[in-house]
């Protein structure tokens, strides 16, 4: 598009556009603004204004001198009145998606179209002569047009004009301190960037600080011509890119390469061979049981119904599915797997919980099988009895015991149904539903009896699978003892309205590691309810740390209960740099161990895919909101990895690190990319990701250049407002601020980290590109909505990168 190329063309630290690049530009992109060369006997056309500036060109010799106000404005008018090309007038028809130079818009669908808010889309209007349109409330799509145009082919110094009349709201040639902060104001209580009001002043007094510097004396400018401001803009270059978001917003979409189908299927294979084997080694032992059947009751057993066969078919298919459910779900079991190495290259062990909810769901097609089987026969062989004394009697024979089938099958179809329905998605997410489908699931106990007295065969499968699954509870009754689950709450951290965390005193005998969960159970607040939730801590800390996100249940009831434990009173921390004195809300609970709140117990661990990062050379740990606190373990145990290869010279105190030490670890990087809505959320894990940027600044200090690796990248996404690469107009003030804080600051507005929040969706597209050209082997971490782990999949399945991701409940 125009903008993307006038901006590859501009040159920030000059006074203008190299114009002499930009007829190149317009023939290339085929717009046709410049002339023809005319045939023979024929008048040349007249030069437009945009024409005119383009066959201008300047002398490398010659600097031009910073743009006069008064020319700015005169180049901004007539480019605005100036006819619209017939190559334009088609452009914007396939912008707008048809002819809109007839039809008028309201303010709202202006705002829309623009994508501004309303306090920008009042101004604009303004400064195109149009308040009228605004106090009529309609806007014609002539008017809309020009506006689209000028914005899209403007040079920076028109750009500039435009941002400093979008501050002079009174027309006076000149922006003051209160223009700046009264703009501001309206434009960022929209978007509730700042909740804290003193936040927001603070912001808003350095930025003024950035254009309104104090002079010799210490006394600060209080107005600004826009020379003088066009000057402070091309002294910051940061600052002077976010003129480019003064154009059209882009609807372009992100161009995918291409990919046939049959690509995209080899590349999936690829990257889930060992998935792909196990169902299809699932698929053939179930034919294999169905041909088995077959055999025995048609050619070995002679006189059987089609309808037995049918029945007999779901019978030893319900045998089989129900052992393999329970081994899904070995806990225990699974843990041990994932620290094996070679055992989990080749069993897809990180899908278990999948493969649970697919065997479930073949168990429960196989009764229905069974039983219809069982009805039908009944229906077309009496025998001299009606179809509801076969039924619901002994009256059939069948069975292992007392020829209780027809009887415990009936218990058996009630039972399986309730579980089934609770736990489908729909149920188990909706709010109070969870404890529902926990408990019903403990009908699995009955069944299992059930199923011993209604089948002769069905012990024969159940019973090395049952014996495990016993094994492994008793196993998990240590919980009860001291010294591995029976521990105590050291504090309380109320870190918003939505999450809290536990600091837990780690027992003496628990040992985990990176990404694993527990069980964790407050008998104070609810005697029998046991949660999981991931440590957040690493190995090597002796406490435990929980993050929790209030949502329905337990969550909201422990968050209600600590919170209303709050200190009432304010405590009083004397500042000594003015000798002021604040007044802050402590977030803080602690206690004593022996108080009822304290008391804990914990379960487990259990392990995740995120068990295994370490072993990976290059990660990329994606989370999304709350979802991220599987990876601040790894983040922590990074830490403390390099802090203990940290040395320090006794006599000059100059600090090193033991290279012989990291060079071994597997682990080279780790690109660390957390998502969130709310700006607030990056506050959670903020002084981690502070101690992090430190250290590593530490570690490249003290290494040569020949050594120096980084081990960690961090990219940080707000979604609140849309991407800056799509030219957003609305987003203009915004990142003015955010990057003149940056260069006053040199720290994030938000998270006060040397990584800047950067606004929108990530663009995976080239964040995957880099990452394939960067390193020999990527593996991809992901913890988030389904949503957003389709689309991060796909683009690990077309560069070959593996992906992993936490089970969805």
């Amino acid at each position: 598009m125009l903008k993307s190329d006038l901006v590859n063309n501009t040159n920030s630290n000059s006074d203008e556009i190299n114009y002499t690049s930009l007829p190149t530009v317009l023939s290339r992109l085929k717009l046709s603004i410049l002339p023809q060369k005319p045939s023979t006997g024929f008048q040349p056309k007249p030069l437009s204004l945009l024409e005119r500036i383009s066959r201008k060109t300047i002398r490398p010799s010659v600097r031009s001198v910073i743009p006069n106000g008064i020319t700015i404005r005169q180049q901004f008018h007539d480019l605005l009145n100036e006819p619209i090309s017939t190559q334009h007038q088609r452009h914007f028809r396939k912008y707008f998606a048809g002819d809109i130079s007839t039809k008028t818009f309201t303010i709202d669908e202006f705002d829309r179209l623009f994508q501004v808010t309303s306090v920008l889309s009042k101004r604009i209007l303004i400064i195109f002569n149009l308040k009228q349109a605004y106090d009529n409330n309609s806007v014609s799509g002539a008017d809309v047009i020009r506006i689209a145009r000028l914005l899209w082919v403007s040079p920076m110094s028109i750009k500039a004009f435009i941002l400093f009349k979008l501050f002079d709201g009174h027309d006076k040639e000149t922006i003051s301190i209160d223009d700046i902060r009264s703009f501001y104001e309206y434009y960022l209580s929209e978007f509730k960037f700042f909740k804290d009001e003193n936040r927001f002043n603070e912001v808003v007094e350095i930025f003024l600080q950035g254009f309104f510097p104090s002079n010799n004396e210490n006394q600060q400018r209080q107005e600004l011509n826009f020379d003088q401001f066009y000057q402070i803009l091309q002294q910051n270059p940061s600052v002077f890119k976010s003129l480019y978001l003064i154009s059209i917003p882009d609807q372009d979409k992100e161009d995918d390469e291409e990919i046939n189908y049959f690509q995209r299927w080899r590349m999936y294979i690829k990257n889930n061979a060992n998935r792909i084997a196990f169902l299809i080694l699932y698929i053939l032992s179930l034919i294999a049981l169905i041909i088995y059947v077959i055999i025995d009751r048609v050619v070995i057993i002679p006189n059987q119904s089609v309808w037995q066969v049918f029945a007999r078919i779901g019978g030893i298919l319900i045998d089989y599915n129900y052992a393999l459910a329970i081994i899904l779900m070995l806990k225990q079991t699974m843990t041990i797997i994932r620290r094996l190495y070679y055992f989990r290259l080749f069993i897809p062990v990180d899908d278990h919980i999948d493969a649970h909810r697919l065997v479930g769901t073949v168990l429960f097609v196989s009764a229905i099988v069974h039983s219809l089987g069982y009805v039908i026969h009944f229906a077309t062989h009496l025998d001299g009895h009606s179809w509801f004394v076969l039924m619901f009697t002994t009256t059939a024979e069948l069975g292992w015991v007392h020829y209780s089938a027809p009887i415990t099958g009936v218990i058996l179809w009630l039972l399986l149904i309730v579980m089934i329905i609770c736990s489908l998605q729909c149920i188990r997410q909706r709010s109070g539903c969870y404890q529902l489908f926990r408990y019903t699931h403990y009908l699995f106990w009955p069944i299992f009896i059930l199923l011993v007295i209604h089948a002769q065969n069905f012990w024969k499968w159940a019973i090395g699978p049952m014996t495990l699954f016993c094994l492994e509870k008793v196993y998990l009754l240590k919980r009860h003892l001291p010294q591995y689950g029976r521990t105590r709450l050291i504090s309380v951290r109320i870190e918003d309205d939505h999450v809290l965390s536990l600091i837990i005193e780690r027992p003496v005998n628990f040992n985990f590691h990176v990404g694993e969960y527990i069980n964790i159970c407050l008998p104070n607040i609810s005697q029998n309810e046991w949660h999981p939730f991931t440590i957040c801590s690493g190995p090597e800390q002796d406490i435990l740390r929980l993050t929790i996100m209030k949502k329905q249940n337990w969550t909201k009831k422990i968050y209600q209960h600590f919170s209303s434990q709050l200190p009432k009173t304010t405590n009083e921390i004397l500042v000594t740099e003015n000798s002021t004195t604040l007044s802050l809300l402590s977030n803080d609970i602690t206690f004593t161990a022996n108080q009822k709140d304290a008391v804990a117990c914990i379960e487990g661990p259990f392990s995740t895919c995120t068990s295994y990062i370490f072993d990976c050379e290059h990660v990329v740990l994606i989370g999304g909101g709350i979802g991220v606190t599987p990876y601040i373990s790894a983040l922590e145990s990074l830490i403390y990895q390099l802090r203990q290869q940290r040395c320090t010279c006794f006599q000059c105190g100059a600090v090193n690190y033991t290279q012989s030490a990291l060079r071994p670890r597997k682990l080279k990087k780790v690109d660390f990319i957390w998502i969130n809505r709310d700006i607030d959320n990056f506050l959670w894990f903020q002084k981690l990701l502070e101690e992090f940027e430190a250290e590593q600044e530490a570690y490249l200090t003290a290494t040569s250049r020949e050594q120096q690796a980084r081990y960690l990248d961090i990219h940080i996404y707000c979604t609140l407002i849309r991407s800056n690469e799509q030219a957003m107009l609305g987003n203009l003030p915004y990142d003015l601020v955010a990057n003149m804080y940056e260069v006053m600051q040199h720290q994030d507005i938000h998270t006060n980290l040397k990584t800047r929040t950067h606004v929108g969706r990530p663009p995976w597209k080239l964040l995957f590109a880099k990452f394939k050209a960067e390193h020999r082997t990527t593996n991809v971490f992901f913890t988030g909505n389904r949503i957003m782990a389709n689309e991060i999949k796909q683009r690990c399945d077309e560069h070959g990168f593996p992906f992993q991701h936490e089970p969805y409940f």
